[in-house]
């Protein structure tokens, strides 16, 4: 059992070997038969009308994912069944399906097709690696975080335990070719034949020189791994050893101090913050109390200012009603107009020596013509039309205007005679 992660432009390759849709490709595996690639078949729920490239594309873009080209999108577990193993073939995939699916999410799967037509029957169960982040509160693709240290620790046991108890059989996940848990199939391969390579050379020539040879064509991967292997002994050494452990001990007692006081800082900054937030909300109560005041002195100015204009206009309207309008203004004129025709014409009626009762009756008749006139224009326009023609009295406004021209113009004359003096 063994595990890879693949960027989402690898994707796309692992995807086609795993369903074996092109005919046409040529596979690295050369183990492969092409006769028995028909028993092949896949677990995970077919996806509406998309590829499984295209499903997790989609799957992805759901989520919150670095832009960067190095994030991997896929995960991709070989899961093989063991070779001591005697029991039911599909039901030992079936299962190993379920526990994976139950581990990683029945959305977040992408495929997992069983491979009959290699040497050894294996299920790839390739899926998005879709966690949730418990700081942020929301899902994400992180394959690194969903792949770790802890998780290829556990997961090998632990499918072990489930698979033995659905099966009620001996399944032996952890052998020698699963307990790294991280390793690809091509590294499994070359390891065993440099395996099978170092057995045979040993056998004929056991000399420092063959160790010394075999230690050179170990891969680098391999070294690591033993090198994994020695820290891991003297991590148990370690554990035995009372002053390492009295050291450990030490430390972890200053650690918890200083944690402790870490406790008490945090615990005081909560405390300024819930002083701070009390401090915010008093605020925000203050500052709606002085919007609402401010609001309510608004409208009682603004009743009040309405009030005024009212008072105002109305003011305004009973000083314009009292105050006499151009038509009166207009009337008055045209009555004193009409005393002082009236006047004029009683001082001429005397002046031509007209008794006093004759007078009357003609200021009288003056008068009634005079009011006829007045509220008449068009009766006046017409008699002085009629007035104009009537050549009897041969007589006009315009010649009436003529003569006091000459009569003033007379006047005149006769003063400058009385001012001349020669003398």
């Amino acid at each position: 059992m063994n595990c890879e992660k693949f960027t989402r432009n690898q994707s796309g390759n692992i995807l086609v070997h795993c369903d074996r849709s092109d005919p046409n490709r040529t596979y690295k595996n050369q183990e492969i038969d092409h006769s028995k690639t028909y028993l092949n078949y896949n677990l995970a729920p077919e996806h509406k009308g998309m590829t499984d490239y295209e499903f997790m594309k989609k799957r992805c873009e759901e989520f919150k994912v670095l832009k960067r080209k190095d994030v991997n999108w896929l995960v991709s577990w070989v899961i093989t069944m063991p070779a001591d193993y005697t029991g039911n073939k599909a039901l030992f995939f079936r299962e190993a399906y379920n526990f994976m699916e139950n581990r990683y999410g029945k959305d977040n799967v992408v495929s997992a097709y069983v491979h009959l037509d290699e040497t050894s029957p294996h299920m790839h169960f390739c899926f998005v690696p879709v966690i949730f982040d418990k700081k942020k509160q929301e899902y994400k693709v992180n394959a690194k975080q969903c792949i770790n240290k802890v998780e290829l620790k556990q997961i090998h046991p632990e499918m072990q335990e489930y698979l033995e108890n659905k099966l009620q059989t001996k399944v032996n996940i952890l052998n020698g070719a699963t307990a790294e848990g991280n390793k690809t199939i091509d590294q499994l391969k070359k390891e065993e034949k440099i395996k099978q390579k170092v057995i045979s050379e040993l056998i004929k020539n056991p000399t420092e020189e063959i160790k010394k040879l075999v230690i050179e064509q170990i891969p680098e991967e391999q070294k690591e791994n033993i090198i994994e292997e020695e820290i891991e002994n003297v991590k148990e050494e370690l554990k035995k050893d009372p002053d390492f452990i009295q050291i450990c001990q030490n430390r972890a007692m200053s650690e918890n101090e200083e944690l402790e006081e870490l406790e008490m800082q945090i615990e005081n900054l909560n405390g300024k913050k819930d002083y701070i937030e009390e401090s915010i909300a008093e605020l925000e109560i203050q500052h709606k109390k002085q919007r609402k005041a401010l609001a309510e002195e608004y409208e009682r100015e603004k009743q009040k200012y309405n009030a005024r204009i009212i008072e105002m206009q109305n003011t305004t309207i009973e000083k314009e009603k009292s105050k006499p309008s151009f038509w009166d203004k207009l009337a008055e004129r045209v009555e004193k107009s009409k005393l002082i025709a009236t006047f004029a014409y009683i001082a001429i009626q005397f002046d031509q020596g007209i008794p006093g009762a004759e007078i009357l009756r003609n200021v009288k008749k003056f008068r009634k013509n005079y009011d006829k006139y007045r509220d008449s224009l068009e009766l006046l326009k017409n008699d002085m039309e009629l007035f104009e023609k009537d050549t009897y009295t041969n007589i006009s406004i315009e010649k009436i205007e003529e003569s006091e021209k000459l009569d003033i113009q007379k006047q005149q004359e006769i003063e400058e005679e009385l001012d001349y003096d020669p003398w």
